[in-house]
């Protein structure tokens, strides 16, 4: 499976976004953990654009979860924007869909 991770700055550099493209799972999980923890060391907030991901399993969920405690306990906003149809029945399924709008 493949990821591509692209940052997206905000006006003044208080809004990072990043989009994610391809798969979230087992072999992309370091990828996102460690985009979004750069992210959260460095900025107010973190939003994650799913609207390209084409997959994601439990894993892929585990790393959400991380991101999301990561950002709770620095006191920083997280969000998930965007999700493709297959991202967003695995939140559906998950009971996760409105945990980080």
């Amino acid at each position: 499976m493949e990821l591509t991770i692209t940052r997206l700055v905000g006006v003044g550099g208080c809004n990072t976004a990043l989009r994610l493209c391809g798969s979230i799972d087992l072999l992309t999980r370091k990828a996102v953990l460690y985009a979004g923890r750069s992210v959260l060391d460095g900025e107010d907030e973190l939003t994650l654009d799913l609207a390209e991901v084409d997959f994601m399993d439990s894993v892929g969920i585990g790393a959400l979860i991380e991101l999301a405690r990561a950002a709770e306990l620095g006191g920083k906003r997280f969000a998930v924007v965007d999700c493709s149809p297959r991202v967003q029945r695995v939140l559906d399924a998950t009971g996760l869909h409105d945990a980080w709008n």
